[in-house]
This record gives structure tokens, sequence and C-alpha cells, in this order.
């Protein structure tokens, strides 16, 4: 039997949009007006959540209790050739990113540009990749 699609892939369709804070000083500014949506090549968010082992001498399994959350979003852009790379000089600053894949729900991550690069390659297009840590000092929600 011949594979058939029936409806959309997620991945299509899928809106990302970038606005910037100030520099991190602890208290995030309000984000610029300035948006950057659809160049996005690709997106990678993670999140983990760090433990403790709060384990009794006589228990038989080890038990572990959460502690704190963090996480980190990779994202590579599209150069555009009338507004240049976005995250050029934006190390340190205050970012968010609202990802809406095809008609789901948008998730929002908020946190700090912590490195930044440009790839230019022969036959290729130009793109930019920035990794923003969640959850960094002054963020109080980094990602919903």
């Amino acid at each position: 039997m011949p594979f058939t699609r029936t409806f959309a892939l997620i991945g299509e369709n899928c809106v990302v949009t970038v606005a910037f804070g100030g520099y991190q000083d602890g208290t995030p500014s309000a984000f610029t007006a300035d948006t950057y949506t659809c160049i996005a090549k690709s997106v990678r968010f993670s999140t983990s959540v760090n433990t403790v082992d709060v384990s009794a001498l006589c228990d038989l399994q080890n038990k572990a209790q959460a502690t704190k959350a963090n996480g980190s979003v990779e994202i590579e852009f599209l150069v555009d050739a009338g507004v240049g790379p976005i995250f050029y000089a934006k190390d340190g600053y205050y970012c968010q990113i609202v990802v809406t894949p095809g008609s789901l729900t948008a998730k929002t991550f908020v946190g700090v540009v912590t490195s930044t690069g440009i790839s230019v390659a022969t036959e290729e297009a130009v793109t930019e990749s920035a990794t923003i840590t969640l959850g960094s000092n002054g963020v109080t929600t980094a990602w919903s």
C-alpha cells in the first residue's frame, strides 16, 4: 500500500518571530518593535531539569527531586540582503522567540543570546546562527 498524506506536515508553515530587549543587566527591558519573522531555516530547543538525590539510607530505589529547570534555543536564519544579520553584535542581549508550528499553539522562549555565528560558503545561502540560553538572570519565565 503506498503512503498517502492526509494532512499537512507540522513543519510546514512554521512561523518564527524574534524580538530583542536590552543588554542583560538583571532587568529585561521591553522587547523592541523591530521583530523578524519567517526567515528561520531551523529552530531547535531543549530543556532539562536538575535533580538532587533525596534517597534515604533504607530506600531500595533512588529517589530524585527536581530543582532548577534550564534550556537553550539554537536557531539558524537565512541572512536577508536588506536587513543583514540580525544577531550580529547581539551577544548578551535579551531575546524573545515565538515559534508557531502551523496551526498549533505558539511556544514562547525568552533568554539571553550567548553565542552567534555567520556561515558563508560557495554555492550555499548565507546563514547565521545563534544560541539563546533560557532561564538567565532577570528572566522570570523562560518558556511557555
